[in-house]
């Protein structure tokens, strides 16, 4: 039995939704859920829908600085996959049991009220990062 219960979402680097949107929209024939959506975080993002329900989505992210992961990922290897979410009923039981495999950890910033999340470092992954996020009640 697997430890994830879904996937939430696919995160890719692009440097400039406006320029990537039509492969996804035109090429692929996927429809783009919201318009573009700045992050206090240092990237802008637009949701491309999957499946029926709105799960599991794309999300197309561009840096809006110099200084942020996104854009270092872009320099150092190009547009391409940047993270993937997974979801868990527990994250402090899926946290414990990915170290116990040897996977590399990091813990997420808890907001009260909001999704509790942990990331596997890309080095145990070949190079992608997993957002291991608990699932709300």
């Amino acid at each position: 039995m697997s430890l994830f219960d879904s996937i939430g979402c696919v995160s890719i680097a692009v440097p400039s939704i406006e320029e990537a949107l039509p492969a996804y929209t035109d090429g692929l024939g996927l429809e783009a859920t919201s318009e573009v959506i700045t992050s206090e975080r240092g990237y802008n993002l637009r949701w491309i829908e999957l499946g029926r329900d709105g799960k599991p989505f794309l999300e197309l992210l561009e840096p809006t600085s110099d200084e942020e992961p996104i854009s270092r990922f872009l320099e150092k290897r190009g547009p391409g996959v940047y993270q993937v979410r997974l979801f868990v009923d527990d994250l402090d039981a899926a946290v414990a049991e990915l170290e116990g495999r040897g996977m590399r950890m990091t813990r997420g910033e808890d907001v009260p009220g909001q999704a509790r999340v942990a990331f596997v470092h890309p080095r145990s992954t070949h190079g992608v990062l997993f957002e291991i996020m608990e699932r709300k009640e």
